[in-house]
């Protein structure tokens, strides 16, 4: 299903287009009184560009001036959120980042950390010593806008989206039989879906006698990258139309193309569907999906075939209307890899799952996740494969009451409302040896899901506790208006702070059968260590608060690990020193299809290791704020 790239193939067109970018070497101080050589990059700037454009105003494509905007919101950074690539050419192995790129004064730019290969350590000693000057980026062009002219009378196009996607080091700074005059074949952003510019060369008058077998091959490459059918060229060439007749018409024909995709776009959209693959699909790609080789492909180590693997990402990424920030990961092969199911009634096959046909769930991935955290096991709900924003339908019970015989009934009407849902996503580690990822077993595939997975869990489960509602995070429990508070004296909790908890709960008419306490350690161990005021003091009364070594006295959490009769669960993930109850079934964890995975092969390259970098979007919805209660057990 995909194509390899083979040696001496043309690379293929991704709508970057490319311009200069400036490099220069650098001494800093590396303490110690020593120093060290940096290489900085400048990859783009507000300079003036000359480029064939889209005149909008004049119908017509012209010879301008492009310039990159700089300003706040210009720039489309998912490209660069966690870092820009550096390349050895546009279309070369990465050996290197920019981790922080910098936008100061209009330009943007950073620091370039060289990888460990050989290769990539060659690049960066020639360009330390400046033998290496040249660098290009490569970028896409989302929209811009005509602002005026230059001195020269051509007119100024400034750009007010683009997205620049990478830096290369290359011979020539500017690909100009690529990049110049020419844009994507198909931008695929949603402002502009669709669009297509048209390769605008300044053509020759040859007449068609005189057009070489070169000649006409440019035009048929030209024509189908229009959506025009070759054989029209054929006709223009026998109707002895020249080169440049005919290199007009094909630009004609694209800006047409291009008109009528805009309609179809215009058009309301399609109904997002939950479901990405049918069944059919979800058996193909557990048997034939190799996680590891996805794995490898990321870290640039050798060339596995991940066509297959890559057009999977692709559609998640489009039923998302979000593009991978490395590949995304279907739900049917974690199922697989971490259950070990073949089927819905839960039957055992081990290693030998991904090579039978047979119906999976993405819920059984949603349950083993959520299964090795703690709010798993207090009865958490977890709704799986979700594409879109949701809302959650909330609503008021209906009352009942006692009349007479011949009186109508007392009408009570129930107020309905929605709880959303907006994607939130999580970003999880797992340090990996580079040894182990080179295995192709199907039990190291398995290991190497569960690490990540369980990574990503340990991070829902702690913003289901404690997420603040900023900087990207879910609003967990903490965070959520309407939520019991509990006051409590630090380090001396009482059973009267205790019955408050489920008091307030009840109170509300928000009690389930999944009621439990939740806390750290620490506020565990504090509640085994302290007795309640049951117990007889040395004279032999009842004592009227804690009593330590009291006789018939009993601790607040018992042996059993309950408290006032509840279920006590630790967690290490929530806040240390808070105490949480309530009706665990009130809350929901949202995740959103496919697990978007990146891989980081540097930063541990010296002890052989690859750190894997797993994203999943997902949200924590508490349905009824009321159903629980928070209180602060230690100082």
């Amino acid at each position: 299903m995909g194509k390899k790239k083979t040696d001496g193939e043309e690379p293929r067109n991704d709508g970057r287009v490319f311009r200069e970018a400036e490099i220069v070497a650098e001494t800093r101080d590396a303490g110690d009184g020593k120093t060290e050589t940096i290489v900085r990059a400048t990859v783009s700037s507000e300079t003036p560009y000359p480029r064939t454009m889209w005149d909008e105003e004049n119908k017509a494509w012209v010879r301008g001036h492009e310039v990159l905007g700089h300003a706040k919101g210009e720039i489309d950074e998912s490209r660069m959120k966690d870092g820009l690539v550096i390349q050895d050419t546009h279309w070369g192995d990465q050996i290197g980042i920019i981790r922080k790129p910098e936008l100061k004064d209009g330009k943007l730019g950073g620091v370039i950390e060289f990888g460990c290969g050989e290769r990539a350590q060659e690049i960066a000693k020639d360009a330390a010593a400046g033998i290496r000057r040249n660098m290009s980026v490569g970028y896409i062009v989302r929209d811009y806008k005509k602002v005026g002219k230059t001195e020269d009378g051509l007119p100024i196009f400034r750009v007010t989206k683009w997205t620049p996607y990478e830096a290369s080091f290359v011979n020539v700074p500017a690909d100009t039989n690529i990049g110049v005059g020419r844009v994507a074949d198909e931008a695929t952003d949603e402002g502009r879906q669709g669009e297509v510019r048209a390769a605008v060369v300044e053509p020759s008058a040859v007449t068609p006698k005189e057009m070489d077998a070169k000649t006409i091959a440019a035009l048929m490459a030209q024509a189908e990258r229009a959506h025009m059918k070759t054989a029209d060229v054929t006709a223009m060439i026998e109707a002895g139309k020249t080169e440049a007749e005919i290199r007009s018409e094909i630009a004609e024909r694209a800006c047409a193309y291009a008109d009528e995709l805009a309609k179809k776009t215009a058009q309301p959209a399609p109904q997002k569907k939950t479901a990405i693959f049918d069944g059919g699909d979800e058996r193909k790609i557990v048997k034939e999906y190799n996680l590891l080789n996805v794995i490898r492909a990321l870290a640039k180590d050798g060339s596995p075939d991940v066509g297959f693997e890559r057009e999977i990402s692709d559609q998640i990424a489009k039923a998302q209307h979000k593009d991978a920030r490395g590949f995304y990961i279907p739900e049917a092969v974690l199922v697989r890899a971490i259950t070990g199911k073949t089927n819905v009634t839960g039957e055992i096959v081990g290693n030998g799952a991904a090579t039978v046909e047979t119906s999976l769930l993405a819920s059984q991935y949603i349950d083993e996740l959520v299964g090795a955290t703690v709010l798993g096991a207090a009865g958490v709900q977890t709704v799986g494969g979700l594409v879109g924003d949701i809302a959650i339908p909330k609503g008021t019970a209906v009352t009942a009451g006692w009349i007479a015989e011949k009186d109508n009934a007392t009408t009570t009407t129930p107020t309905f409302s929605q709880v959303p849902g907006t994607p939130h996503t999580a970003a999880a580690n797992a340090i990996l040896s580079r040894r182990l990822v080179i295995q192709s077993s199907l039990a190291v595939q398995n290991l190497v899901a569960r690490l990540i997975m369980e990574a990503i869990g340990r991070a829902v489960e702690a913003a289901t506790f404690d997420g603040t509602g900023t900087n990207n995070q879910p609003t967990g429990l903490s965070a959520t208006t309407g939520v019991g508070a509990v006051t409590m004296t630090a380090d001396a909790p009482t059973k009267a702070n205790l019955v408050d908890f489920w008091e307030k709960v009840y109170t509300a008419n928000a009690a389930g059968a999944n009621m439990k306490y939740i806390g750290s350690p620490a506020v565990k161990a504090l509640l085994c260590k302290t007795l309640d005021y049951f117990g007889i003091n040395a004279s032999g009364a009842k004592a009227t608060a804690n009593v330590v070594g009291g006789i018939g006295a009993d601790y607040l959490c018992t042996r059993e690990g309950k408290v006032e009769g509840f279920d006590f669960l630790m967690s290490a993930l929530c806040n240390s020193k808070k105490l949480y109850f309530g009706n665990w079934a009130e809350i929901l964890m949202c995740f959103w299809s496919g697990i978007d995975m990146i891989v980081d092969p540097y930063t541990y390259s010296a002890k052989g290791a690859w750190q894997v970098t797993a994203f999943q979007d997902c949200d924590v919805i508490v349905r009824h704020p009321g159903a629980f209660a928070i209180g602060t057990a230690l100082a």
